[in-house]
């Protein structure tokens, strides 16, 4: 057979239920703990209360939809807004207009509580003379009719006693201690640690800054959703309240000082122009009053107009000459290719009818040269007629080029001349016609640039009085809400988390479930060839060792259960003969002593002769269930030391004898395996028609197995949610080794359900523990088997 794996990859409904009965107290304990712990968690744990406001933010240009002007009022961008609300700048300025100077806190065992405007007193700050103690607690407490203020300075603590509504001054500070509610601040000081702390503002708002949040809620509705968290439910409400109406504070303010800013600075420029206009117009008056001189701008445009084109001519000379040159080099070099790069250029230009027909003759003299001079050589006739033609064409260009390059160099001289001259002419303008229209043009500078202000400072006060700023508060500062801890989702958390963990416990514990539970799992785990003889209930008797209830319970179904033993054990004992029973088990505590006492109670009532002995020397207990004395046994018997008679005990059944094991000796596995057992076991036969042996466990010692192998009927005991499933696996390893060539299978502890194996009972009887360990009362349900 296969070895039988310790997994269980099969599901079993019997075996989950078996798993979740054995381990029922591992979910309960779990949710007992998640509730615990859940509880505790919320009992300590600072609640954080949020409050939510929503504002909008819009404009409206008048304006500029009226009399189709340019505004001059920007309006704000919504992400500007949001980086403005949720600055440390704007919140330090929000704390501020709330006036939180001084926190006041209540401190109990556990917990910290900030009591924002719920403070029983309060404190009036005249003055801060002791930087050091910012942020240092000043701790409260009541002596007779005075106040006692305990805070450490400069490393010694201090102490000084204030009197309710009377300003004290000291070299510390100077303050009013009010108490808004005696019974309150009696009660309050008694149960909890009353402190305050003078804050720094830049802390304060270090502080609380991660608690705000700040984000477009729609861009396109320009909305901004404020909140902010606290552990005091009033304190979130009323800094979202001053942060808002800080931010609408600050947005006039600034719109309040640019328009005061703009208007001031055009006024300024109106008076500084009016009067420089003023001052030009008087200069002209007084100029031409003084001079009798004409209006010399006409001329002067005149004279300019002329110098241009000729500047112009100038320039188209000097890129034609520019060009020429370029032409000369690129037939110097004698290369077709930077030939015919150079035709185009010349192509358009008033020397083209010369030159381009000369270029062209050049570059396909070139080319044939370039053809020839890949099948001839340097000596060949042909090829050195096509040279001397390119000399010859070469030079025919030079020449053209020579004489366009002297009729634009005359043409060039020409034309400077000429501007010259104008320019000659321009210089000579009387100097007092010159002064005019220099002072014309500072007048029609400073009219333009007046003009200009007016009009714009026109167009701003009709923008300023026609742009308006429409903020709304579409949700004001909600009451705060407690967001966290939230105690429905802890418990639901807790509760999943327990269930989570109580189901892989007992899944890992149904895969790793190694116990025999059931009769029909045993009879898959052994061979074909071991019988099954049947299966002991639980039971609910009280014994501290092993025991004969057959007789105390004869109506039991314990009492049936060894009954339908004794009949299937008819078809294998001889009626004939005198039989051998060897009882066994893989370790102690299966329950093979109660089986064997039991098993030979019931055959002796059936009118047997049962001799039972106790051949388990290193760990005896049929002396134990029988309440007989073990002074000799067996161990004596097979040392030679008494005769077997000697040693045979009569028990309260009549036909059932004992020989108990006796004292336990050195040697047990050589007294086991010497031919006086043999011996013994035969002289056993003479006087009884059955010998049950309690054999040692065959799992743990090997002296065993030649008993079982020996006997008429080899009985191998599992206990049921106790036995393991690799047990089996020894039975097997008996089997195939061929040192058994029959072996009988009881099941005992089994818990009869509604299943009733066996018998068809339908109801419980208890539990049955080991031989060595006291049973105890079914009702105790959650204990671990």
């Amino acid at each position: 057979m296969n070895k039988i794996s310790r997994i269980n990859k099969d599901f079993d409904l019997q075996l989950a239920l078996t798993v979740v009965k054995k381990n029922i107290y591992i979910p309960l304990v779990l949710f007992f703990v998640a509730f615990v712990v859940s509880f505790l968690y919320l009992r300590y744990t600072k609640p954080v209360y949020e409050s939510i406001a929503v504002i909008q933010r819009s404009s409206q240009d008048e304006g500029k939809r009226i009399l189709d002007i340019e505004g001059f009022e920007n309006e704000s961008d919504l992400s500007q807004d949001v980086e403005l609300l949720k600055s440390k700048y704007l919140l330090d300025r929000a704390l501020k207009n709330l006036q939180l100077e001084i926190s006041y806190y209540s401190e109990g065992e556990i917990l910290t509580e900030e009591k924002y405007l719920l403070s029983s007193y309060h404190i009036t700050l005249l003055e801060l003379k002791d930087s050091s103690l910012i942020g240092k607690p000043i701790f409260v407490s009541k002596l007779g009719e005075e106040i006692n203020l305990s805070f450490n300075a400069k490393g010694e603590t201090k102490n000084v006693l204030v009197a309710p509504g009377k300003p004290v001054d000291n070299e510390y500070f100077n303050l009013i201690f009010k108490i808004n509610n005696n019974d309150l601040f009696d009660l309050n000081s008694k149960e909890n640690t009353l402190y305050f702390v003078f804050n720094d503002y830049d802390q304060l708002t270090n502080k609380l800054h991660p608690n705000l949040e700040v984000y477009a809620l729609n861009p396109d509705a320009k909305t901004i959703k404020v909140s902010f968290k606290s552990n005091n439910h009033r304190l979130s409400k009323d800094i979202v309240s001053a942060l808002i109406n800080t931010f609408f504070q600050y947005d006039l303010e600034k719109k309040r000082e640019s328009s005061a800013s703009i208007l001031d600075f055009i006024d300024s420029q109106l008076d500084t122009v009016f009067l420089q206009l003023k001052e030009s117009e008087t200069a002209i008056q007084s100029f031409k009053d003084n001079n009798s001189v004409a209006d010399p701008e006409f001329y002067t445009e005149q004279i300019l107009e002329r110098t241009n084109e000729l500047h112009t001519q100038l320039i188209n000379i000097n890129l034609e000459l520019e060009l020429i040159n370029d032409i000369e080099k690129k037939v110097q070099l004698s290369d077709r290719i930077e030939i015919f790069k150079v035709i185009p250029a010349v192509t358009g230009s008033a020397y083209e009818t010369l030159i381009v027909k000369e270029l062209e003759a050049l570059h396909e003299l070139l080319i044939k040269k370039e053809d020839l001079s890949y099948s001839l050589t340097d000596e060949n006739d042909n090829l050195r007629r096509v040279e001397r033609n390119i000399e010859t064409q070469t030079e025919n260009i030079f020449r053209i080029v020579s004489t366009i390059r002297n009729q634009l160099k005359f043409k060039k001289t020409n034309l400077q001349e000429q501007i010259y001259q104008l320019e000659s002419q321009l210089y000579g303008i009387p100097a007092k016609e010159m002064e005019l229209s220099r002072l014309n043009r500072m007048f029609n500078l400073n009219e333009k640039y007046y003009t200009l202000l007016i009009e714009k400072k026109t167009q701003y006060a009709i923008s300023k009085a026609g742009f308006t700023m429409d903020n709304r508060v579409l949700q004001s500062p909600t009451d705060a809400v407690m967001i966290s801890p939230n105690s429905k989702l802890v418990y639901i958390l807790a509760s999943v988390l327990a269930f989570l963990i109580s189901i892989t416990y007992l899944l890992i514990r149904y895969l790793t479930f190694n116990d025999i539970h059931e009769p029909d799992e045993l009879k898959r785990m052994l061979p074909s060839n071991v019988g099954f003889l049947g299966l002991v209930p639980r039971t609910t008797a009280k014994m501290e060792n092993s025991t004969i209830l057959v007789t105390q319970q004869p109506k039991s179904a314990l009492a049936e259960s060894y009954r339908h033993i004794r009949s299937n054990l008819q078809f294998i004992l001889d009626e004939n003969k005198s039989n051998v029973m060897a009882i066994s088990s893989s370790i102690s505590g299966e329950g093979k002593t109660f089986i064997a006492a039991n098993l030979a109670g019931i055959m002796a009532m059936s009118g047997k002769k049962v001799l039972v002995v106790d051949l388990d020397l290193r760990k005896p207990k049929v002396h134990l269930a029988f309440n007989l004395a073990n002074n000799s046994g067996m161990s004596s018997i097979l040392a030679g030391k008494v005769s077997w008679k000697e040693c045979v005990q009569n028990s309260e059944i009549e036909g059932l004898d004992v020989i108990t094991a006796g004292p336990v000796p050195p040697n047990p596995s050589e007294l086991l395996l010497g031919k006086a057992l043999n011996n013994s076991i035969n002289e056993f036969k003479e006087s009884y028609d059955l010998i049950i042996i309690d054999n040692p466990p065959v799992g743990i010692v090997s002296d065993g197995v030649s008993i079982l192998k020996g006997s008429d009927c080899p009985i191998y005991v599992f206990r049921a949610n106790y036995s393991k499933r690799y047990f089996a696996q020894r039975v097997n390893e008996l089997i195939e080794n061929n040192k058994l060539n029959k072996l009988f299978v009881i099941l005992n502890g089994v818990e009869l359900t509604k299943k009733g194996y066996g018998y068809g009972y339908g109801y419980g009887y208890g539990e049955y523990y080991s031989d060595d360990v006291k049973l105890k009362k079914s009702w105790q349900f959650w204990r671990k088997n």
